[in-house]
């Protein structure tokens, strides 16, 4: 997992072929105005899902996990807390793998939890289990996702 600002998102671009693709799609385009759904980047390789929902307590949260795809999260509205938690340290799923959707679900709590705020982004890789979507009152972000 990395915590960072959006603008130093190119940083990391050489923790993966895919992100040179995410930092020049920043650059060019206004990730804010999305519009809400997936926004085809780069086929399979790199897509963008702008959510808006009402934010969810930690209690409700559900820790996922992925297989195939980076998450890169980013709030816009408001503040985000997302749990977090490392995959080897997890029970069995309640929700098991499922791969048209590269996601699983478990029950566990989260052993840490972090507050994002607009303008800033978290890095989750495959053994990073999260809880997104922690916030009081609408939520509005993007789940930028990077195959592998």
């Amino acid at each position: 997992m990395i915590v960072c600002a959006i603008k130093d998102l190119e940083k990391f671009l050489g923790l993966n072929k895919n992100f040179t693709t995410v930092i020049e799609f920043l650059k060019n385009n206004n990730i804010e105005e999305l519009p809400i759904g997936k926004t085809d980047v780069d086929g399979d390789n790199v897509f963008i899902s702008t959510q808006e929902f009402e934010g969810k307590s930690k209690e409700v949260a559900k820790l996922e996990t992925h297989v195939k795809y980076i998450d890169i999260q980013m709030p816009f509205s408001t503040t985000e807390n997302i749990g977090w938690k490392n995959i080897y340290n997890l029970n069995l799923p309640t929700q098991p793998y499922n791969e048209n959707d590269d996601i699983a679900f478990f029950d566990d709590e989260a052993t840490s939890y972090i507050a994002l705020q607009p303008g800033e982004c978290v890095i989750f890789f495959p053994e990073d289990a999260h809880a997104p979507g922690i916030a009081n009152g609408k939520l509005r972000k993007a789940v930028i996702k990077v195959k592998i």
